[in-house]
C-alpha cells in the first residue's frame, strides 16, 4: 500500500485556541501529514465537562488550512454542526462512537454531503457488531457512498487500556464491504506507549489508514492528555508507515 493510498490523520483531541491549531497545522504539514483532525464540538459523558471551543474553532481550522494547505477533519453531532462544518469547508466529517447508531443523524449527514461527496468517517460504537457497524454506514451511503469506517476499540474488562483494539472485526469490515477502514489507535489504547506498536499492527494488517491524537504539549492538553502524543512521535510513526 503506497503512502498516497494510506490515509493518515493526526491532530489534537480538541481545538483549544488559534495558536495551538496553527502550530499543529504547520508541524504536521512539515512532516507530510495530509489531514489534521481536531474536535470542535465535544460530546462528553459528563455534561459539566468542557464541551470544546465551539463555532469559533471553525475559523481557526479555516485559517490553518489557508496558511498551510492541510486538509481538515472534525466531528459533527447534529444538523447544526453538520451545516456549519460544510459551510466552513471542513474536508472530512466524522461521526463519533456515541452517535454511530443514531440513524436519523447518519441519514442527515449523508444527505448533507451527497452533492460534493465529502468523506464521512463513521467510528464504530463501543459495543456494535460488524452487522450494526456496516448497517450504520449504509444509512450514510444511501446518499453519499464516500464512507470511511473507523475502528476505535470496543469496551472491554481490563482497566489497563481505554478500549480493546479489535483489528479482526476491522479487517472483516474491509473484506465484507467496499469501504475503506482506518483505525483510531489513540482511543483504543488510551495511553501513549501503545500508539506506535498498534500503528505498526494496523499497517501490517493491510488496513487503510490511521487516526492519531497529537498535541503540541500533550501533558497540558485540555482533554485526553494521557493518550495524545507529540509531533516527534507522529513523525516517527508517519515515516514508518508511509512506504
Amino acid at each position: 500500500m503506497s503512502s498516497k493510498s494510506f490515509i493518515f490523520i493526526a491532530g489534537p483531541c480538541a481545538a483549544e485556541n488559534s495558536a495551538q491549531i496553527m502550530q499543529t497545522a504547520k508541524a504536521l504539514s512539515k512532516i507530510g501529514v495530509p489531514i489534521m483532525r481536531a474536535g470542535i464540538w465535544k460530546p462528553r459523558t459528563n455534561p459539566n465537562d468542557w464541551q470544546g471551543a465551539g463555532d469559533i474553532a471553525l475559523d481557526w481550522m479555516t485559517e490553518a488550512k489557508k496558511k498551510t494547505g492541510i486538509l481538515t477533519a472534525t466531528e459533527v453531532k447534529d444538523s447544526r454542526t453538520i451545516e456549519l462544518a460544510i459551510k466552513a469547508g471542513i474536508d472530512y466529517l466524522w461521526i463519533g462512537s456515541r452517535n454511530a447508531q443514531n440513524y436519523a443523524l447518519l441519514e442527515e449527514v449523508g444527505r448533507a454531503t451527497a452533492e460534493n461527496k465529502t468523506p464521512v468517517i463513521l467510528k464504530r460504537s463501543m459495543s456494535s457488531s460488524l452487522a450494526e457497524w456496516l448497517g450504520g454506514a449504509g444509512y450514510v451511503a444511501k446518499y453519499n457512498p464516500n464512507v470511511i469506517l473507523c475502528e476505535r476499540g470496543i469496551r472491554g474488562y481490563s482497566p489497563d487500556t481505554r478500549n480493546i483494539l479489535d483489528l479482526q472485526t476491522a479487517y472483516l469490515a474491509k473484506l465484507q464491504s467496499n469501504y475503506k477502514v482506518i483505525v483510531d489507535v489513540s482511543h483504543a489504547a488510551g495511553r501513549t506507549d501503545l500508539i506506535f506498536p498498534m500503528s505498526m499492527a494496523v499497517k501490517a494488517s493491510g488496513l487503510d489508514g490511521l487516526m492519531i491524537e497529537a498535541h503540541p504539549d500533550p501533558k497540558n492538553a485540555k482533554t485526553d492528555s494521557f493518550q495524545q502524543i507529540d509531533f516527534k512521535e507522529i513523525k516517527k510513526i508517519f515515516n514508518a508507515v508511509k512506504n
